[in-house]
Parts: C-alpha cells; structure tokens; sequence
C-alpha cells in the first residue's frame, strides 16, 4: 500500500476517535458548558463527520480499507 494511503488511514482512525470523544462530551456536556459551547461541539462533530466521508471515499479508491 502507498505510504500516503497509509496516513488517510491513520488520519481517519485518528479523525474516528476525536468523533467519538466529541460526541460523549455532547452526551455528557463537561463542568462549565454551556448550551452554545455544546451546539457549537456539535456543530464541529458535524464538519468532522463530513470530512470523515469524503476521506473514506479517497481511501476506498484508492484500495484501502
């Protein structure tokens, strides 16, 4: 597998996991939130989400898993 193919891979994992974390703080708002902090983490969940797809829509094309 090409070497660049491998970081999409890394960056997309890496990408999952911040998605992931974002989303229990949205479930489970930290001390201190506010409402807007939570609608704009929710705002950047939806942003990440979107690069998520188009990354995985590279990695696939090019073979990657």
């Amino acid at each position: 597998m090409q070497k660049f193919v491998e970081r999409m891979i890394t960056e997309r994992d890496d990408l999952k996991g911040k998605i992931k974390r974002a989303n229990e703080a949205i479930a489970n708002p930290p001390f201190g939130s506010d409402e807007e902090d939570m609608k704009m983490l929710s705002m950047q969940v939806q942003a990440m989400e979107t690069y998520l797809f188009w990354l995985e829509k590279r990695i696939a094309k090019k073979g990657g898993k």
